[in-house]
C-alpha cells in the first residue's frame, strides 16, 4: 500500500474512533448492511500538474443548508494532501472533540474546525488557538490535531493553510503551518490552530482531495441530509490552478446517496436518495487542456 493509500486509510481509521464514546442506535432489522462507520461517501481527487514550492494552499467550499448537530457529517476541503512526505488533512465537522494541556481529558466540544498531520506525537508540534483544543493520539497511527469550536452554518467557507514561522529542533529544521477558516458571509477570518512540520523548502505533492463524510454511531440512510456541497478548485500560492483534472472515487460499502458533477470550475457534491445502481466507481470529472 503506498503511502497516500495508507494515509487516507488512517483517516478512516480515526474517525472510525470518534464514534466508541458514542452511544448506538437501534437500526431497523431490515436495514440494509453496511461496512463500520465512518461512511466516505465520495471522495474527490485533484491531480494539480506537479509538486509546488508551499507558502499556502486554499480550498473554498459552499454548504447549501444547515445541518442538524445530531447528524455527525465532516465536509473535508482538504482531506488529504502531503507536504514533502507528511500527510495532513482538515475541515469542518459538526461534533467534533478534543482537549487541552490543562486538562487531558478528551471531551465533546460541539460544532467545530479542524486540522490535523500525521506522523507526529509530540504536543510542541501543535499551536492551538486561543481557547481551541488539540489531540495527540497512537492508537491508528501517530498523529497530531488542532481543533476549535465553531458554530458554523450555511454558506461558503475559504479553509486555507499558509507557512509560517520556522525552528530548529535538535539540529533539523521544522516550519509552522497555520490553517484559517474565512467566512465570506461573516468576513470573518478564524484561526484553527497551527501544526509542525519537519523541513524548511516544504513541496506539496500534486494528488490534493476532498471527501464528505458520515461518522459515529450507526444510523438510518434516511438520516443523512439532502445537502449539496461544492468544493472549489485549489488554489496554491495564491493562484488558481489552470490544468486540474478531478475524479470522484465512490466507496464501497456505504450508502450511495452521493452525486459528483462540475460546476463553474468546482465540483457540486448531492447527497440525496440512494442509488441502485452505479456503473463506475471511479469518475474521472474534470480535465483541461
Amino acid at each position: 500500500m503506498d503511502t497516500t493509500k495508507r494515509a487516507f486509510a488512517a483517516v478512516v481509521l480515526f474517525a472510525a474512533t470518534i464514534a466508541k464514546p458514542l452511544l448506538a442506535q437501534e437500526l431497523p432489522s431490515n436495514a440494509k448492511k453496511y461496512a463500520p462507520m465512518p461512511w466516505h461517501l465520495v471522495d474527490t481527487w485533484w491531480d494539480i500538474g506537479k509538486e509546488q514550492v508551499f507558502e499556502s494552499l486554499a480550498v473554498e467550499v459552499t454548504i447549501s443548508d444547515d445541518v442538524p448537530a445530531s447528524v455527525n457529517l465532516y465536509i473535508a476541503p482538504i482531506g488529504l494532501g502531503h507536504l514533502d512526505k507528511t500527510p495532513f488533512y482538515g475541515g469542518i465537522q459538526t461534533q467534533s472533540d478534543g482537549n487541552t494541556r490543562s486538562d487531558p481529558k478528551l471531551r465533546r466540544i460541539g460544532p467545530g474546525l479542524l486540522f490535523s498531520m500525521w506522523n507526529e506525537r509530540k504536543v510542541e508540534a501543535i499551536r492551538p488557538a486561543m481557547g481551541g483544543y488539540f489531540q495527540s493520539s497512537g492508537h491508528e497511527g501517530d498523529f497530531v490535531s488542532a481543533r476549535r469550536p465553531y458554530q458554523w452554518t450555511k454558506g461558503k467557507y475559504t479553509y486555507r493553510l499558509c507557512r509560517m514561522d520556522r525552528e530548529v529542533v535538535d539540529g533539523e529544521a521544522r516550519t509552522w503551518v497555520g490553517a484559517f477558516v474565512y467566512s465570506h458571509e461573516k468576513d470573518e477570518n478564524i484561526f484553527v490552530g497551527a501544526l509542525r512540520f519537519k523541513g524548511e523548502k516544504l513541496l506539496l505533492q500534486r494528488k490534493v482531495a476532498n471527501f464528505v463524510e458520515i461518522y459515529g454511531a450507526a444510523r438510518p440512510v434516511a438520516d443523512i441530509p439532502k445537502l449539496a456541497i461544492t468544493f472549489g478548485s485549489p488554489v496554491v500560492n495564491g493562484v488558481l490552478v489552470k490544468g486540474a483534472t478531478a475524479e470522484a472515487v465512490y466507496p464501497l460499502g456505504v450508502p450511495d446517496v452521493a452525486e459528483t458533477e462540475v460546476k463553474d470550475g468546482g465540483l457540486l457534491i448531492t447527497l440525496g436518495e440512494e442509488r441502485t445502481v452505479r456503473p463506475k466507481r471511479r469518475v474521472k470529472l474534470l480535465v483541461e487542456p
